[in-house]
C-alpha cells in the first residue's frame, strides 16, 4: 500500500525525550479537569442553586448528549484533513478548539446574575453552554489523542505516550473533584461555581502551551481519504476486525464505571452513611491511586503485553469491588482501602486501551484505513460516551426496580449494593472473559495465548 492511496506510510519508530512527553502530555490535566464538572456538578448547580426546572433539565442533557455523540465522527474527520497543514495539523486543529473549551466551561458556571429564576433564558443558555463545551471538549480531546497515537511506531514508546497523559488527566481528575468541594465551601455555592469557571480558563492556558509549542511532530504523512460520501468515511475504521474487538471489550468495560458512578453519592450516604466530604476524600484517593499506578502498567505491559496488563487491572478492579460486600454503615476507611485498589485499576482503564488503539490503527488489519487516526478516534470518542451512557441509563431504573427510589421516599440499601458493586463486577467479569479469549492486539496474541507462552 501507498501513501498516495491509503494516507499512511511506515515510519521509523521513534524514542520519545521525557521533555516532550511531558510538553505534549500537561493538556490532559485541563481536558480531564473539565469532564468531571460536566458530569457531577452542573445539574447540581443548575437544580439545587438556580432552581431549573428538573423537567426541563432532562430534555436540554439528552438534546447536548445527542448532538455531542453524532459531532464525534464528523471532528475525527475534519482532524485528518488538517494533517494536510503539516507534522502539527492536528494541534493546529486542538488550538482552535480550545477556545471553544473554555469559553463553554465558563458559561456553564457563569450565567448571567440577571437571567436567575428566569426558565426560560436559563434554559437557553444552559442548552447553548452544554453545546458548547460538548463541542470544544470533542475537538480537543479527539484531535489531541490522535496525535498523540501519531508520535511514534514504536509498540512501547506509544504506551509511554498514553501512559504519561493519563498521569496528568488524573491530576485533572484530582483537581476536579478538589476544587468544587473547595471553592463553594469557602466563598458559597453560586460564588463557588462561578469562581470554579473563572479559574478554568488560566488552567487550560497554562497546560495547553507546552503542548501547542513543544509537543514533538507527528511521524506520519498527511492523512488522504478516497472520494465517496462523509458517512462512508466516519465509519469505515469498523472494518478492521481488531478495532470491533477492542471496542467492544472498552464499551463493556467502561459500562461498569458509568453504572458506579451514577450511583456513587448515594451509596456513600445511605450505606456507609457519610456525607460530601467523604465522598470527596474517596473520589480524591481513587483518583490519586490511579495516578500513581502508571509506571506499573507501562512495566507489564511492556514484559507481557498490553491486553495482558488490561486484564490484570479489570481483574484487580473485580475482586477489590467483590469486597465492598462486606461493608457496611461507619466502614468508610475500609472502603476507602478498596478504593485505593480500584484506583490502581483505573491506571490500566485509562492508560493501556488508547495504546492498543495506536497500534491496531497501523495494523494491517486496518486495510485502507491504516493510519487514519483522526478517524480511528472519533469513533472511540462515540464509543467512550456510549460505555458511560449505559451504564448511566441502565443503573439508575434498576435501583428503582430493586427499591431505592428517592422520589417516592423508598431508599433500599440493597439496590444500592446491588448497583455499585455487583452490577459493575458482573460487568468487569464479562469484560474479563472477553479479553481472555479475544485477540485485540495487532503484534500479540490473546492474554490467553500470551500467558501461556510467557
Amino acid at each position: 500500500m501507498n501513501a498516495g492511496s491509503t494516507g499512511y506510510a511506515t515510519a521509523a519508530p521513534v524514542k520519545i525525550k521525557f521533555d516532550r512527553l511531558v510538553a505534549y502530555s500537561t493538556l490532559q490535566l485541563p481536558l480531564a479537569m473539565a469532564a468531571l464538572p460536566v458530569v457531577l456538578n452542573v445539574s447540581h448547580f443548575y437544580g439545587e442553586i438556580l432552581k431549573l426546572s428538573l423537567q426541563i433539565m432532562g430534555p436540554i442533557f439528552i438534546f447536548a448528549r445527542v448532538v455531542d455523540a453524532i459531532q464525534d465522527p464528523v471532528i475525527g474527520l475534519i482532524s485528518d484533513r488538517f494533517t494536510r497543514y503539516g507534522k502539527r495539523g492536528r494541534l493546529a486543529f486542538v488550538a482552535l478548539m480550545t477556545p471553544l473549551l473554555g469559553g463553554g466551561f465558563y458559561m456553564l458556571f457563569d450565567p448571567p446574575d440577571a437571567w436567575f429564576g428566569n426558565q426560560t433564558l436559563m434554559a437557553v443558555w444552559l442548552t447553548l453552554a452544554l453545546l458548547l463545551v460538548h463541542l470544544g471538549y470533542s475537538g480537543v480531546s479527539i484531535s489531541y489523542h490522535a496525535h498523540g497515537a501519531e508520535l511514534t511506531d514504536d509498540y512501547n514508546e506509544r504506551t509511554k505516550v498514553t501512559v504519561g497523559r493519563e498521569v496528568f488527566g488524573l491530576l485533572g481528575m484530582t483537581a476536579a473533584v478538589v476544587l468544587p468541594t473547595w471553592l463553594t465551601a469557602n466563598f458559597g455555592d453560586a460564588e463557588g461555581y462561578s469562581a470554579l469557571g473563572l479559574v478554568f480558563l488560566p488552567i487550560v492556558l497554562l497546560f495547553g502551551l507546552p503542548t501547542f509549542g513543544w509537543a514533538g511532530q507527528s511521524v506520519h504523512p498527511p492523512v488522504l481519504h478516497p472520494k465517496g460520501t462523509a458517512f462512508v468515511a466516519f465509519f469505515a475504521p469498523l472494518k478492521n476486525r481488531l478495532f470491533r474487538r477492542l471496542l467492544l471489550i472498552f464499551v463493556v468495560n467502561g459500562a461498569a464505571l458509568g453504572v458506579a458512578v451514577t450511583v456513587m453519592l448515594f451509596y456513600v450516604e445511605h450505606v456507609l452513611k457519610g456525607g460530601k466530604l467523604q465522598a470527596g476524600i474517596i473520589l480524591l484517593t481513587y483518583f490519586v491511586a490511579g495516578a500513581a499506578s502508571v509506571p506499573f502498567w507501562l512495566l507489564l505491559s511492556r514484559r507481557l503485553s498490553k491486553a495482558v496488563a488490561w486484564f490484570v487491572g479489570i481483574v484487580l478492579t473485580a475482586i477489590a469491588m467483590s469486597l465492598a460486600l462486606m461493608i457496611g454503615p461507619g466502614d468508610f476507611y475500609w472502603f476507602l482501602a478498596i478504593s485505593v485498589v480500584t484506583g490502581l485499576g483505573i491506571g490500566a482503564d485509562y492508560g493501556l486501551p488508547p495504546s492498543i488503539l495506536a497500534d491496531v490503527i497501523n495494523s494491517s488489519e486496518g486495510g485502507d484505513t491504516k493510519g487514519k487516526t483522526g478517524t480511528y478516534f472519533g469513533l472511540w470518542a462515540l464509543a467512550t460516551k456510549l460505555a458511560t451512557a449505559i451504564g448511566a441509563a441502565g443503573s439508575l431504573p434498576v435501583a428503582a426496580m430493586l427499591g431505592f427510589n428517592p422520589a417516592t421516599g423508598h431508599y433500599g440499601t440493597t439496590a444500592l449494593v446491588i448497583v455499585y458493586i455487583v452490577l459493575p463486577v458482573l460487568i468487569k467479569v464479562g469484560a474479563g472473559v472477553l479479553i481472555w479469549f479475544i485477540r485485540i492486539e495487532a503484534e500479540r496474541g490473546s492474554v490467553r495465548d500470551e500467558l501461556m507462552r510467557a
